[in-house]
């Protein structure tokens, strides 16, 4: 089957948030291993079977971290999300696509964070909280993140008075 994509695009600037994210998590793996290397040739144990652990290590380090950044530009085509006139809709994943509708009758509270890589872009994530699981859109414009919050919100609030 060949998903449709949901109309509502990420910003371009996720793209630099998540660059960012992937160099912090590949430098800090990188330090791990070289201070367990570190430590190994320290107390003179840097074994032959430790030095093709170490290597194994920071090849899958190494390519885990090349996956991630050439494929950000995929990533980035197919994380969509829509809201339509009874719920929220959330289209991910490059390889294994997956769409998630979730009404509104479900949905028990919103939330929004701004981590340090969101904030120095301008960019804000919505959570929505459903009693299963929680669903995220990080990324959003700071004034796109707050109306949409506070559109559901509203949608919500409808919900709950046409049901008592």
């Amino acid at each position: 089957m060949n998903y449709p994509l949901l109309k509502n695009q990420l910003p371009e600037t996720i793209k630099k948030v998540w660059i960012k994210t992937s160099v912090i998590t590949f430098v800090l793996s990188l330090l791990f291993g070289g201070i367990v290397v570190g430590a190994l040739m320290y107390f003179e144990s840097l074994t032959t079977m430790w030095q093709l652990i170490a290597g194994s290590y920071f090849s899958v380090i190494l390519l885990i971290f090349l996956l991630n950044f050439f494929l950000i530009s995929y990533r980035y085509t197919y994380f969509r999300y829509e809201i339509t006139g009874k719920e929220v809709v959330f289209q991910k994943g490059f390889i294994f696509r997956s769409i998630t509708y979730v009404p509104f009758s479900r949905i028990q509270h919103i939330e929004t964070e701004q981590g340090p890589l969101l904030r120095q872009e301008n960019l804000m994530e919505l959570i929505i909280h459903t009693a299963a699981t929680n669903h995220h859109i990080a990324g959003l414009s700071i004034e796109e993140a707050q109306m949409i919050r506070h559109n559901l919100l509203l949608k919500v609030e409808e919900l709950s008075e046409d049901g008592n």
